[in-house]
């Protein structure tokens, strides 16, 4: 299996790979062209010369011929007799023939032909393509032949040339019964006669070898070529050194100077030392400008950065950034803490705006008024976190956009105001449980008197009627029932008569343990367990103790009538520093509320007791007990698993 190699890529190469290997390309590449156009050059001059030597074989043949004609054979045909014909000095392609053969000893590849249709001498006849040269001369086309062509696989320059038929020519080539019987006799009466004055009768062509000068030339460019290569390599390990020396060095340093400021190994305070004013110190200068102008960029983005960071994190609500598809991709501290999550790799990546809604129609409702809107103020919903916990939310969200104006995501801040809507609801209970004790301090009133008359008037028969008088149980039925209403009417007036709250210093603890006393023979014999989980640091705060004793007992006697027996009853203390209360739990594990009535548990006169065993006020009176102590009073509780009633206490009056 053959090695795979791998080649790289021009734009992985070095600007010296890159400089020299596209320079070596384009000087090899015109240095070929050059040595193309000199071998075509040479192959041009060569054919011309020989172009011209066999123009001048022609001259020397034609003035032969001249020569023939106007002297030599005039004045033979003088001497000798009428019918003698002397073709050695009289024939004109006998001579030339000749004259030819004596010069191919000197120059064995020249090649010297005269020929023609029908000729007298058999050995004079055209081949084939000596007759393709006669009928193009025929035609009219060319009037001569000059070129390269190739035989037998070598390459000769042919010159040819038509043999027109000459006036004086037709004294032995014109009628046969006048030419010279010596002629007649030499060849036989074969043809060359009847020729006409004029006509094109064969060719006369001068060929000379070019193979061997072309493969000269062919060596002697590729010498050249060869050499220009040579040449060009020992040119380019100059130019490289030089170009080392000149640019490539002073890049590198400028190159490594500022790979080292990327990598952390300098700051952006050092600046390179720039040795020259030409292009390459130019460069350098404006990387120094460049890392000045990043160092203050750096430094205003980090301030900007640090600004708004701040912000982002010690805001209270919580701000949250999402992508289009609604994951989220930041959140403050604020937020994670809204959504229970300490861990802020569960939020970021992980969840979405959809997994934050509990109704997926208000997800739908939300994403509906962005995208008409393009923004949404102030939108209520209620969110999950990832603890489960539900919080009633405000959510104001606007879109975000890149630099082209494209929507990239969601920008939201979310207010939680789940302790708003309590504190709404409490004010809306406090505001009925008001009017409701301004309507029984009035019906208190108006009620009490008649009660009064008639126990007055019921006492006074008592006295009057004798042990075993049968109207006596009447009486006492009247009696007995007139005392319940009276005490109604009291716990009506002492709900909505409030007494002046006298507050004093006092450990909370110990009034918790006061009032467990109380109720520890009813404990013990229930079988209900108590836990006692009080802050050992408690500091003592302001109350009045007789007031917060009642709140105590009526919030453990309904621990007591809630739980079975082998129930149990915890009670624990704790200080909020960062909200500068006491918090006082009663949790029990009893029947608890159920969710539908829990919100008025704090009415007057609402009970789930059996008749006779309760009025409805005491948590109500309680409930006012601790808002004159500027505290709060509320109830977390799951019906079948218990109740927990939590006391909110300021530490300070």
């Amino acid at each position: 299996m053959k090695p795979h190699i791998k080649i790289k890529p021009l734009r992985d190469l070095t600007l010296t790979t890159k400089f020299l290997f596209g320079i070596g390309i384009i000087i090899i590449f015109f240095w070929f062209i050059f040595n193309i156009l000199i071998y075509l050059n040479l192959k041009d001059n060569s054919i011309q010369q020989t172009r011209e030597k066999t123009e001048m074989l022609f001259s020397h043949i034609q003035a032969t011929v001249e020569y023939i004609r106007k002297q030599l054979r005039p004045k033979l045909f003088h001497i000798l007799p009428g019918d003698v014909f002397v073709p050695e000095a009289m024939s004109v392609s006998f001579m030339n023939k000749e004259i030819m053969s004596e010069f191919k000893k000197g120059f064995p590849d020249f090649e010297y032909r005269r020929v023609a249709i029908n000729p007298m001498n058999p050995e004079n006849r055209p081949n084939e393509v000596e007759l393709e040269y006669i009928a193009k001369f025929r035609e009219g086309k060319i009037d001569t032949i000059k070129g390269v062509v190739e035989r037998g696989g070598k390459k000769y320059f042919l010159h040819a040339r038509p043999i027109v038929v000459e006036a004086e020519c037709l004294s032995c080539h014109g009628d046969p019964t006048k030419a010279p019987v010596t002629l007649v006799n030499m060849y036989g009466d074969r043809g060359g006669f009847n020729r006409k004055a004029g006509e094109i009768i064969g060719v006369e062509s001068i060929t000379i070898p070019v193979d061997e000068t072309f493969y000269q030339i062919k060596g002697l460019v590729f010498s050249m070529f060869l050499s220009g290569i040579v040449g060009v390599f020992f040119l380019f390990a100059a130019v490289n050194y030089y170009i080392s020396i000149v640019a490539i060095r002073p890049i590198k340093s400028v190159s490594g100077f500022f790979k080292s400021v990327v990598e952390g190994k300098k700051d952006l305070e050092t600046r390179f030392m720039v040795r020259s004013k030409d292009e390459i110190g130019e460069l350098a200068e404006s990387f120094n400008q460049m890392m000045e102008y990043l160092k203050n960029s750096q430094e205003q983005l980090r301030n900007s950065e640090k600004k708004y960071r701040r912000i982002f994190e010690g805001s209270k609500d919580t701000i949250l950034v999402a992508d289009c598809e609604g994951f989220i991709q930041d959140i403050n501290q604020s937020g994670l803490e809204l959504f229970g999550c300490k861990d802020r790799s569960r939020l970021i990546n992980e969840r979405t705006l959809y997994d934050l809604f509990t109704e997926k129609n208000h997800y739908a409702e939300f994403l509906k008024k962005m995208e008409g809107n393009g923004y949404v103020r102030e939108y209520e919903t209620q969110l999950k976190g990832v603890d489960g916990r539900v919080v009633d939310v405000l959510i104001t969200a606007n879109f975000r956009r890149d630099e082209d104006n494209r929507i990239c995501g969601y920008e939201a801040i979310i207010k939680d105001i789940t302790e708003w809507k309590r504190v709404q609801e409490q004010l809306k209970e406090a505001d009925r449980l008001t009017s409701i004790g301004q309507l029984a301090a009035g019906l208190a009133h108006e009620i009490n008197n008649p009660l009064g008359i008639i126990m007055g008037y019921t006492g006074i028969l008592l006295k009057e009627v004798g042990e075993d008088s049968p109207i006596r149980p009447d009486l006492e039925v009247i009696n007995r029932n007139t005392e319940a209403c009276k005490r109604i009417v009291e716990d009506l007036l002492k709900f909505s008569r409030r007494t002046e709250t006298r507050p004093e210093p006092h450990d909370i603890n110990s009034l918790i343990e006061e009032c467990l006393e109380l109720f520890s023979y009813r404990f013990d014999e229930k079988g209900i367990g108590v836990e006692r989980r009080y802050d050992e640091g408690m500091p003592e705060i302001m109350v009045d103790a007789e007031k917060m004793r009642q709140v105590l007992i009526n919030i453990l006697m309904n621990a007591y009538q809630a739980v079975d027996a082998g129930g149990s009853i915890a009670v624990e203390t704790a200080v909020e520093k960062e909200d500068g209360r006491v918090v006082v739990s009663i949790s029990d594990n009893g029947c608890g509320i159920p969710e539908e009535i829990k919100g008025r548990v704090f009415e007057p006169f609402f009970t789930t007791k059996e008749p006779g065993e309760g009025t409805g006020l005491g948590l109500s009176v309680s409930y006012g007990i601790v808002k004159e102590h500027g505290g709060e009073i509320t109830v977390e509780s799951t019906e079948g698993r218990g109740s927990t009633f939590s006391i909110h206490l300021p530490l300070r009056a």
